[in-house]
C-alpha cells in the first residue's frame, strides 16, 4: 500500500508547468495550457484567464490548475487525497474550472465520502 505525503506531489513536475505551455490537442473543450497528468489522469498546468469559459474566469491573468497529485491527504483515512485547498482544478465532466476554498481541507476523500453516504442511506 502506498503512503501519501502531503509534502511531495506524486509526480516530479507537479509544480513545474513547462509541459503545459503547449496547446492541449486531446479535447477542444479543455483550455489551452492544460495537460493530462500521467499519474492521476486529471488536468494540470497554467491557463490564461481569457481561455477559460465565462463561468470559470478568475481575477488573475494566468490561473494555476492543480491535479489531485498535488492534493493533501484525507483527514479521515490518511490514504486518499483531496484537491489542495485554495487552489483550482479542471472538472472535465462539467468543462469548468473549480476553485477549492480553504475550508475544503475538512472534506473527506472520494472513498470516505462514498462509505459515509452508504452508512447514512
Amino acid at each position: 500500500m502506498t503512503k501519501f505525503s502531503s509534502k511531495q506531489p506524486l509526480h516530479q513536475s507537479a509544480h513545474r508547468h513547462e509541459a503545459a505551455l503547449t496547446a492541449n490537442p486531446s479535447s477542444p473543450a479543455v483550455p489551452r495550457g492544460l495537460v493530462r497528468c500521467p499519474v492521476c489522469h486529471e488536468f494540470r498546468g497554467a491557463v490564461r484567464n481569457d481561455d477559460l469559459p465565462s463561468l470559470g474566469r478568475r481575477e488573475e491573468a494566468v490561473v494555476a490548475v492543480l491535479c489531485i497529485c498535488d492534493g493533501i491527504p484525507c483527514t479521515k483515512c490518511g490514504k486518499g487525497r483531496i484537491h489542495r485547498p485554495i487552489s483550482n482544478y479542471w472538472d472535465e465532466a462539467r468543462g469548468i474550472l473549480i476553485h477549492c476554498p480553504w475550508f475544503s481541507a475538512q472534506a473527506p476523500c472520494g472513498q470516505c465520502r462514498t462509505e459515509q453516504e452508504t452508512r447514512i442511506a
